[in-house]
């Protein structure tokens, strides 16, 4: 190549560079902007009074007990607070819950999303980037979003949003696998029962049960579902038809804890509950159940909503709530098992 077709390609180079440079969208500017501010810190109050709030609320569904009850606070702390919420039911399905928030976004009815979410990476970029661009604030309850399933403590917060509010954490379900181990040192083989598996609380329970891999403990079958009795009784059977030699079932909530029950009446096995709603202590306190984990989704819900609320009025409100530490619990745990049953109060 001679020196005066060197010099008109460099020439040609350099104009198609600074053209990309002058080409960038005002939607990409205001997305990188929006990822700067939401690097580490929580939002900016987007109204000037409570009043003002109009609340989206993403439940996961409506089909159980715990998140009924969950929408019943929801509803009770905005008639006390006097701002609007509107509830929209997930129905454990990702897409359809996707679909709603990307609908009450477009809308621009409303300043604050409240999320439960059915799959938290699926919704990670419309919570962290969309909403804060149109002035929505977020807050996260019960299912961490953007990958943060396995975290803990502070971590299972996503920058940017108000607050996250759980009990189910990957320390809780790693101290509920030590429970069992303690146990059974001599080992036992163990079915796991969960719900759906984007669900942030099935892949933590069933990372954490890996630690059964570190001696005589055998995880010989496992199952997901849509949390209902129904579905957990046949699954339950499955578990005990093939494995006849069964020591234990692993629940991950007490609707699916009443189908194991059920099927494993008259046998030796023991039936272990994530859930402790009114069902599951009285089972406890008969030994129908050998423990359960205390939850509590009128105060998950409550101190989600209270984050909009502190946010607006200027008060410090936690990144993170952990339901595991509030001083209503007695001992200072949520482990349920016969000896203190007595101490505990189902709020579902």
């Amino acid at each position: 190549m001679n020196t005066r077709s060197r010099s008109a390609l460099l020439a040609l180079l350099a104009a198609g560079a600074l053209l990309l440079t002058s080409c960038s969208s005002p939607s990409q500017e205001a997305a990188e902007s929006t990822e700067s501010e939401a690097s580490g810190a929580q939002p900016e109050t987007t109204i000037a009074s409570v009043d003002e709030l109009k609340v989206a609320y993403f439940s996961a569904g409506s089909s159980n007990q715990y998140l009924q009850a969950a929408i019943d606070e929801a509803k009770t702390y905005a008639d006390e607070q006097g701002f609007d919420l509107d509830v929209f039911d997930g129905e454990f399905d990702a897409q359809v819950q996707f679909d709603q928030m990307q609908t009450a976004l477009t809308s621009g009815k409303y300043n604050a999303f409240a999320v439960e979410p059915n799959d938290g990476n699926l919704v990670c970029n419309l919570l962290t980037q969309d909403a804060p661009a149109a002035g929505v604030m977020v807050a996260v309850f019960n299912l961490p979003i953007c990958g943060r399933a396995e975290n803990l403590g502070e971590e299972t917060w996503e920058p940017g949003t108000v607050n996250y509010v759980g009990g189910q954490t990957a320390d809780v379900y790693q101290q509920w696998v030590e429970q069992v181990k303690q146990d059974y040192p001599d080992g036992a083989k163990i079915a796991l029962l969960s719900g759906p598996d984007l669900n942030a609380n099935s892949i933590v329970f069933f990372e954490a049960a890996k630690a059964f891999g570190d001696g005589p403990w055998e995880i010989v079958a496992q199952q997901s579902t849509d949390y209902t009795t129904a579905q957990a009784f046949q699954a339950a059977q499955t578990f005990m038809q093939a494995n006849p030699d069964l020591d234990i079932v692993m629940s991950n909530f007490s609707g699916m804890t009443r189908g194991v029950v059920q099927a494993t009446a008259g046998s030796d096995v023991a039936v272990y509950d994530f859930g402790g709603d009114e069902w599951a202590l009285e089972n406890v306190k008969a030994g129908e159940l050998a423990s359960s984990i205390i939850m509590l989704p009128r105060q998950e819900t409550k101190y989600a909503l209270q984050g909009f609320v502190d946010l607006v009025n200027g008060e410090e409100t936690p990144k993170f709530v952990n339901l595991t530490e509030l001083d209503m619990l007695p001992g200072g745990t949520p482990f349920v098992t016969p000896d203190n049953v007595d101490e505990f109060t189902a709020e579902y």
